[in-house]
Parts: structure tokens; sequence; C-alpha cells
């Protein structure tokens, strides 16, 4: 497989993304490894003296769907202008299948798709007339144009929208149009800047389903979000993005072990008459003592009324049917009446890195 994307400078000093560099620097100099997006810098973007985007390096492989996560104004769309070469960065560049997107932009370009993240489409024109224009760019045969903007009709189940103006189209139909736009003419490289935004939640799984049915084999994607739960469902590996600087690189879950706190464990205990300004001291004490002895290193977070929380580091957890066992035991000789055990979720850790950036000032 060819490499597709590439950014960068120096590793950070977080774990794996010293991979990641080096992985970005064998592409860069004409090693096909699988990658098909290649970015690299010395990579600085300074919009009004503020820099947007700082020492951003990744690489994208061919099958794979790559997504960079961050809150508004982590840098991600000014990342995605870049690589579309409508902002120009102060150092660094941007391959395509070995395509330099600064001197070789017409060779880039004719291997790459873009979804933005606002809806660019004209008012006055059909639908079916955007995917019609789109297919006759991109190289569609003349005899196939209709039978391919018929499939994506189809496809994004948006047909009875084909002979509608975009301006009267609803915000969903008009985010499916975009998504087709860019995928129209089966470019090897989609860069999707927020694809579900504004859809409902039918048409956002919808689209899910198609991005995760589209990417398979030669073809790959970027994708920004700042939906953790959308890059759980799409992304075979992620990206998080504070400040402009990228600061994890790796799959859900691996990140999940990695800098997650484990998991959470939750439980309620049977209210009785109970207030939340009087709480049974002596069925919290037995409930704190058989968590103790399951998880030895657990730690209370909260003790509210009836309910309380526990952290359990991931090394405390050895059998998984174990643990659910006692707690099913727990359930009827410890008065609790539900409980809850979940992994640390991607959200929680974006939150932690976002909050190590507040606290020492970067």
């Amino acid at each position: 497989m060819d490499s597709w994307f590439v950014y960068s400078e120096e590793p950070t000093s977080f774990q794996n993304l010293r991979k990641e560099y080096q992985k970005v620097t064998r592409v860069c100099s004409g090693s096909t490894d699988g990658s098909c997006c290649c970015m690299k810098g010395d990579s600085d973007h300074d919009v009004h003296n503020k820099v947007a985007v700082h020492n951003l390096s990744l690489a994208v492989d061919a099958g794979e769907v790559f997504g960079l996560l961050g809150h508004n104004g982590a840098g991600k769309t000014t990342t995605m202008k870049i690589m579309i070469a409508e902002e120009a960065a102060t150092k660094g560049r941007v391959q395509i299948a070995g395509h330099n997107i600064t001197s070789n932009t017409a060779e880039a370009f004719q291997l790459m798709g873009y979804c933005p993240q606002h809806d660019a489409q004209w008012k006055n024109i059909t639908v079916r007339e955007h995917l019609e224009c789109y297919a006759a760019i991109r190289g569609v045969p003349p005899s196939d144009i209709d039978r391919v903007v018929d499939l994506y009709l189809a496809g994004l189940q948006i047909q009875e929208h084909a002979g509608k103006q975009s301006q009267h189209c609803s915000g969903g139909t008009r985010r499916k149009l975009s998504f087709a736009m860019a995928m129209v003419g089966s470019p090897s490289v989609v860069l999707m800047d927020e694809p579900s935004t504004g859809m409902d939640p039918r048409s956002k799984r919808f689209l899910w389903d198609t991005i995760l049915a589209s990417f398979q084999g030669s073809r790959g994607a970027i994708l920004t979000t700042h939906s953790m739960e959308e890059a759980d469902a799409l992304c075979s590996r992620v990206g998080i993005m504070v400040k402009g600087e990228l600061r994890c690189v790796g799959s859900t879950q691996h990140l999940k072990n990695l800098y997650g706190a484990g998991y959470t464990l939750e439980m309620k205990l049977r209210g009785g008459d109970r207030t939340p300004t009087t709480p049974s001291s002596d069925s919290h004490s037995d409930l704190k003592e058989f968590v103790a002895g399951l998880f030895p290193d657990a730690t209370l977070e909260e003790s509210f009324a009836d309910r309380l929380m526990f952290s359990v580091p991931q090394h405390a957890v050895t059998s998984l049917a174990k643990c659910f066992l006692q707690l099913e035991t727990a359930k009827t000789e410890l008065n609790v009446e539900e409980y809850s055990f979940s992994q640390t979720t991607l959200e929680q850790v974006f939150l932690k890195f976002a909050h190590y950036d507040e606290v020492n000032g970067d």
C-alpha cells in the first residue's frame, strides 16, 4: 500500500508520538509502509501572531479512519485547511500518496475528497446536479454519471430530495450531500471536518454506518470531531489535540488503557426512609469494606446519601467475570439496589489532557 498524509516537527514527550514521528519521517523520505497521507512539520501555523497548530506530525494508513479529536479552538479545522492548501503552514509539509500538497497540488487534489465543516454548496442547484457536477469533475465517464449519482442518492437515503435546490434541504440532508460530494469519484483520501454536525441521532447513526462501510482496503480518511462517541464508533486510531498540539496517538482502547484511570464503580443502596442528609453509615461502611476486599486499591470518589462512587485502577481488575459475580452477590447481601461498572471513557481521557494543560499553563 501507499502512504497518504504527513505533517510534523520534533517528537513530543508523550508516549507513542515518537513512533508516529519516526513513521512520518520514513514516509516523507519515500518509504511506502502502508500510509496514504502524511503531514510533517517543523510545523507551525500562525494566525494573527497566535500559533493555531504547533509541531503536528501524523501518518494515516490506507484502510483506516484516523480521528483528530479536540474541543472547538483546538486546531482541528486549521489542520484540515492546511491539508487542502486553503491555508499555508509557516513550516512543514503535507504529502498525499507521495505528492507534496504545495509543489504538486493538482496531483494531490486528484486523489482527495473533502467534506468541510460548513456546507459548501450552490443554493440554486439541486442535490442531483451537485453530484452530477462533481462526478464530471472527478472524471467519472459521462455514460456512468447517472448510475453513480443514483447509487449515492440511494446509499445515503436522499433520493426524495434529489430534485430540491440545496437551499430548501434540511441541515441533515445538506450534510449527507457534502459527504457524497467528497466521496463521488472514489478518491483515495477523504478529509471530513465534523461530518455529522447538525444531524439528528438517526441520520448520524446512518452516516456512521456509511463511513464504516466506505473505508476499506486501499482508501482511508482523516476525520475531525469533538464527539468522543463518534470517534469511538468510527476511528481505528485517534489523536487528541489540545491548544494546537497533538498530545497522544493510538487506538481508542489503547489510549483508555494507557491514560485512563481504569474503571468506575457506582453503587446505589436501597433508599428506605433516608434523605440526602441522613445516610446510613452502617450500610456505607459495609459497602466500603466489601469494595476494599474486592479491589484493594480502589478509592472512594463520591458519597452522597444512598450513592457511592469508587475509582478502580486498571491493575486491580484481573477477571471481569469474577467482579460481576461478586457484585451480583453484593446486591443481595448488602442491600444494593443497582450498580454500574464501566471503563474510563475516551471523553475522560481527553479531559485529562485538557486539564493538564490548564494546570500547567500550556
